[in-house]
């Protein structure tokens, strides 16, 4: 799984995750750490901080693979692309954008 990948599914579904394992993922991913700095910081085991992203990953997989939910915003995006950005419907489309970006 890629950097990207990761921080996709965590902004969708991280408050799924243990906290370790969203932790792990974010020093990991986000801050570009190695495991063992991210030991350090965290006070256990390289093997525990692999350990913790593997199972995160995989629990990150597992999630999206039952929800769905980025591909279904990521086709939702691509058909409100398609629509007009003029006047009060491309308002409209553009709000919709937004919210589906935060």
């Amino acid at each position: 799984m890629d950097r990207f990948e990761v921080s996709t599914l965590r902004s969708y579904y991280g408050a799924l995750l243990t906290e370790r394992q969203n932790e792990s993922l974010r020093l990991r991913y986000d801050e570009d750490l190695s495991f063992g700095e991210i030991a350090d910081i965290m006070g256990v085991s390289r093997q525990a901080v692999l350990d913790g992203v593997n199972k995160g990953e995989k629990r990150l997989a597992e999630i999206d693979e039952a929800l769905r939910f980025v591909d279904r915003d990521q086709k939702i995006k691509q058909l409100l692309n398609l629509l007009p950005s003029d006047g009060e419907a491309g308002a409209a489309v553009k709000q919709i954008l937004s919210l589906l970006e935060e």
